[in-house]
Formats: C-alpha cells, structure tokens, sequence
C-alpha cells in the first residue's frame, strides 16, 4: 500500500505533489490540536465531575465545600469560588461573614438582589471558561471544510492535466495521463484521510465542550438554589458569640 502511494505521489506533477505535502501538513498539526483539546476538556470534566460530587456530599452547601475547595482544581472551582467570594463581600456589610462560614450558617436570608449579583458574578466565570474552551475550535472546523475542498482542487487539476496530455498526444496514452490520473486520485484521498478523523474529532470535541458547560450551568444554579434554601438560624452559642465580638 505504501509504495503503491509513493509511485502515485511520484507520477504527480509538482502541483500535485505540493498538494499532498501541505495536507500531510495540515494533518499533523490537526491530530496535535485534536490530541491536546481532547486531553484538555477530559481533565477538566474529571475535575468538575470530582467537585461535582463533593458538593452533593456536603448536601448541596455552598458554606459547607466552602471550607475545603482548596483541595479541588478546574474550571468549575473557580466558579465555586467567585459565587463564594462574592458571599462573603455580601456578608462582610454586616460583620458576620466569619460566623457564617465559621458554622455554615447564613446569619439572615439573602435578599433577591444579593442573590442575582452572586449568580452574575459565577455567570462571568463559566461564560470565560466557555471561551477558553472553544480557543482553536475554529481552525480545526476550517481544517475539517477546508481539506476536502483542496483535495477537489488536485482532482480538477489532475484531470485538467489529463486532458491536456491527451490534446497534445493527439490520442489516449498512458505515459501522458498517468501524471494527471495519479495526482487527481491521491489529493482526492489525502483530502479525506485529513478531513474524516478531524470531523469525528470535532463534533466529538463540540460534545464534550457542550456537557462541560452544562455542568456548569447547573452546578451555578444548584449554588444558588441552595443559597436560598441555606438555613439562617443561628443558635443560641453562636448568637452570643457575635455579641462577643
């Protein structure tokens, strides 16, 4: 098979040859870029999967992972702790930030207003990352318009030459179409062979990328929801505790 390849590469024109190179080149960078993306989003899955299930461990409690997110990593962290961050500028207005996060107990309920502005606050935190994500997802749905498109390029210039070794031989002859026959079919497959694997990548890529930020999504209004539902009560030790302070 290989040297059925190299013969048709070689009975290519020069046209034909720079074709098949830069989509060998294109192909290699593409399985880097597709390698490195999917390696990348699975990671972040595993660390958003593992925070995931730390925060349904500690029953939904932002005060509670509040305690240990130091331990966890990713994406989804740094959504956890800006909503946190942004509690405890809330909390601090009322001294009672230390308390709250001391006993994971809200001091009082949190009004509508401070509730949306913690959400908007993990809401610039996921659209970010939601960027970072997609970094070089075009190029690769380029590679994956662009390689068929340039593989038809070699064909019609492959058969334009088969023509023209016909026109100048007067009759169908093999040395004279076989540059032309040999180029317009390698490009063709090469053209393929690049663009299959990096649609499979893509739309699989696009999948992953879509449930990363799913999560998210949830994992913000699961924040939220809980921050409404948070128990306010204080007891009797700890009310005094403040009035100590």
């Amino acid at each position: 098979m290989i040297e059925t390849v190299l013969y048709a590469f070689w009975q290519s024109d020069r046209m034909g040859q720079a074709i098949v190179i830069v989509l060998l080149l294109v192909s290699a960078y593409a399985w880097c870029l597709m390698l490195h993306k999917i390696s990348s989003l699975l990671e972040i899955r595993r660390h958003c999967n593992k925070l995931r299930q730390a925060f349904e461990q500690a029953s939904y409690s932002p005060l509670s992972i509040a305690n240990t997110l130091q331990q966890y990593q990713g994406p989804l962290k740094e959504v956890c702790e800006a909503g946190i961050s942004e509690l405890k500028k809330i909390l601090q207005r009322d001294g009672s930030q230390g308390l709250s996060f001391r006993h994971c107990l809200l001091s009082r309920k949190l009004t509508d207003d401070e509730i949306d502005k913690i959400r908007s606050t993990m809401n610039r935190v996921v659209t970010t990352h939601s960027l970072r994500m997609q970094e070089r997802m075009p190029t690769l749905g380029s590679i994956v318009s662009m390689s068929p498109m340039l593989g038809l390029f070699g064909t019609v210039w492959g058969v334009m030459l088969t023509f023209i070794g016909i026109a100048k031989v007067g009759r169908p002859d093999l040395m004279a179409i076989a540059p032309g026959i040999s180029g317009a079919l390698l490009t063709t497959v090469a053209g393929l062979l690049v663009a299959m694997p990096s649609l499979v990548a893509y739309n699989s890529l696009v999948a992953l990328q879509d449930a990363i930020e799913v999560s998210m999504d949830t994992f913000t209004e699961d924040f939220i929801s809980s921050l409404r539902l948070e128990e306010t009560k204080l007891p009797q030790s700890v009310r005094q505790e403040a009035e100590d302070e």
